[in-house]
């Protein structure tokens, strides 16, 4: 999909910018659903959050309904919704609860293999159990005023709106951070404030998204490292241009503790903040390397399947922002060559690993918040 090139311009004193158009889904044909297990244990730790929430805030007679802020394709969707339904589908009125389950995500998400992920889950046949899918971004209204009870967004929230471009003849990357600090600050409130006009008095927001650990510790500093030497490589080997390298950028940031008290200071008339915590996510692929070590396997075998899990992990994420940075900067590609230079930019990332971290772990820092609707 091509980028969309918005015209305002920041009115800081950091200079001029220009926004590029955040529109890039992940990895769909459900790839994203096989390839998301660091996002699975992450929703795993945030299920104390949904255990603690209140089902209380409707009446007997009223829907009661969930809302999903930015659901891929639903791999890591269903267990936190079963955790809620069973909260609310409990007590004397439990046959006669009509529940709604709203999913969305951008235009561009895969929603064929969320269709097929939702027909799956068994508990969700129920007669009184409706689902219904939007595609829009998050950062606009994405259903009714004072409609849902209980809303959530796990591991999505450091995709910003648009991506700061800071136009300046030198690398200056101090101040490509603070735009994307200034950035995210704009996108969480924005978000909050949204949210705030479709979730009723007293309804529950759970919310993780990767973050900037206190400790100082860097989120897969091998991971992108990797990917960076890839994409060198391919620029001297004459395989893309040093455009299609400058363009390939994935609009991201890691909030810190500190800019997220910022955040929910501005908007504290609308929630109230039940729950704030970060915590270190390792990928579930790195204990099982280490088992399989210990149990004596072959060494090379073992290190190549890792390899392989947490690059393309990665890729399914970020491949998106890479083929758009050709449609950009080498729009006389057609998808086929493009589908091949991105094969060859996976298979480079995973030799790089392989060479220069073999077997480093790959964990990655989330923030977890609950608010509670004021």
């Amino acid at each position: 999909m091509a980028a969309q090139t918005q015209s305002n311009s920041s009115n800081n004193d950091l200079g001029h910018s220009t926004f590029l158009e955040n529109d890039v889904p992940m990895q769909g044909d459900g790839y994203y659903n096989s390839h998301s297990a660091l996002q699975a244990a992450a929703m795993h730790r945030a299920l104390s959050l949904f255990d603690t929430i209140s089902v209380n805030t409707t009446q007997k007679s009223d829907k009661f309904t969930v809302a999903e802020y930015g659901c891929a394709q639903g791999a890591n969707s269903l267990l936190p919704i079963e955790h809620i339904l069973k909260l609310r589908h409990s007590g004397d009125d439990a046959e006669t609860v009509e529940s709604h389950l709203i999913f969305s995500d951008r235009p561009g998400n895969d929603f064929n293999t969320l269709v097929q992920t939702i027909e799956q889950a068994e508990f969700l046949k129920k007669p009184t159990i409706f689902t219904s899918m939007v595609a829009k971004s998050f950062y606009e209204r994405v259903v009714p005023k004072n409609s849902v009870d209980v809303g959530f967004s796990l591991a999505t929230l450091h995709h910003l709106q648009q991506s700061p471009a800071f136009v300046s003849t030198q690398n200056d990357a101090e101040r490509s951070l603070e735009l994307n600090r200034q950035q995210a600050h704009q996108d969480l409130v924005r978000f909050l404030t949204l949210r705030s006009q479709e979730l009723r008095r007293g309804g529950t927001l759970i919310l993780s998204f990767v973050s900037r650990s206190s400790t100082g510790t860097l989120n897969y500093p091998n991971l992108i490292d990797s990917c960076r030497q890839a994409l060198v490589q391919m620029v001297m080997d004459k395989k893309i241009t040093p455009e299609a390298a400058g363009a390939f950028s994935v609009p991201t940031y890691d909030r810190t503790f500190e800019d997220v008290q910022k955040s929910l200071a501005e908007i504290k008339h609308l929630w109230q903040m039940d729950e704030l915590f970060e915590a270190e996510i390792t990928h579930p692929a790195y204990e099982q390397l280490q088992k399989a070590q210990a149990s004596g396997a072959d060494p090379e075998t073992t290190s190549r399947s890792y390899a392989d899990t947490v690059i393309d992990w990665m890729m399914a994420v970020i491949a998106g922002y890479f083929t758009k940075a050709l449609q950009i900067a080498a729009p006389q590609l057609d998808g086929n060559a493009r589908q091949e230079l991105l094969t060859e930019w996976i298979n480079r990332t995973k030799d790089v690993f392989l060479q220069k971290h073999r077997d480093s772990k790959v964990s990655c820092w989330f923030i977890f918040v609950k608010l509670i609707r004021l």
